[in-house]
């Protein structure tokens, strides 16, 4: 029997490309992980009540339902990550926030840089440091064997690091996501 993990995003590409990627890399036995991106909407609310549809769903059918959902966000100005982490909660839905957008968990695969930065300087180190093939596509040789490397560093960053909270700037709840994808939670 295998645990099944629910990962909605409200990034269409990278978030996607990402936890796919890494679910391959890890290779996990006894863990089938899912990933769905909300397409159209930015909105931490939407990407909740997205993921709580399709956990919805999928009890309603005959398969199994899922062990696990996450929601991944990012901070940015977001307006309602605190009713999106209000409903997570309430419907037992783990909600990764990262601070200040999920570029900041990427390039801690790479960098122990655990500084504040604009969107447009964390865009240029990612390129200095070629994570992107292209706009939003992860590079084809994405480090992902420095994802102990980026654990450490959002622990560094948020020592409390939690899922269904809001981290300083910077920081990554995706060690939560991580630890489920080993079969550690």
């Amino acid at each position: 029997m295998y645990r099944r993990i629910l990962v909605a995003s409200e990034g269409e590409i990278t978030e996607k490309q990402y936890v796919q990627r890494l679910s391959q890399v890890l290779r996990s036995k006894g863990v089938n992980v899912s990933v769905i991106a909300v397409h159209g909407s930015s909105d931490p609310v939407s990407v909740v009540q997205k993921c709580i549809d399709e956990r919805d769903l999928e009890k309603e059918s005959k398969r199994e339902p899922f062990d696990h959902c996450v929601c991944l966000v990012d901070v940015d100005t977001h307006a309602h990550l605190d009713d999106a982490i209000t409903l997570a909660r309430a419907h037992g839905i783990q909600l990764i926030v990262t601070n200040l957008k999920f570029e900041v968990w990427l390039l801690w695969h790479v960098s122990d840089s655990l500084g504040a930065k604009t969107s447009s300087e964390l865009d240029a180190l990612l390129k200095k440091h070629a994570l992107f093939q292209k706009e939003k596509h992860l590079a084809q040789e994405f480090p992902f064997d420095g994802v102990d490397r980026a654990v450490t560093n959002a622990c560094s960053a948020d020592p409390h690091l939690a899922a269904n909270r809001r981290g300083p700037d910077p920081s990554s709840a995706m060690p939560v996501l991580i630890q489920l994808m080993r079969g550690i939670l």
